[in-house]
């Protein structure tokens, strides 16, 4: 969503560090649900062993976090990486790098 609407993200991000004077009620009313609902699917995994122990919702947040990063701070990505932060490659790399931290991060065996 990030990669392919920077700027809805970056429209979210401004309204979520105002304080959410417009969007205030949907967050704890239907994304704090929806995050409820995808909290106890991680617990369940975490239950059957299908993944380590870990807190759901700090897992949703770090999930947040490094993907809208490239949308909100697309600026200072392009600053760093210069060229190579142009074109599909760069997102395909980031998609990896972020599979490959947050599997072996919480899949049991995978380290």
């Amino acid at each position: 969503m990030s990669r392919d609407n920077p700027e809805a993200s970056r429209l979210f991000a401004i309204e979520i560090i105002q304080g959410a004077p417009i969007l205030g009620p949907v967050l704890v009313d239907r994304l704090k649900k929806l995050v409820d609902e995808k909290a106890k699917v991680i617990e369940g995994w975490c239950a059957a062993g299908r993944i380590a122990p870990v807190d759901p919702y700090h897992l949703i947040f770090m999930i947040w976090a490094t993907t809208q990063h490239y949308a909100d701070f697309e600026t200072q990505i392009r600053a760093i990486l210069g060229p190579k932060a142009a074109g599909p490659a760069h997102f395909d790399t980031a998609k990896a790098t972020l599979e490959q931290v947050f599997l072996r991060g919480v899949v049991k065996g995978a380290a």
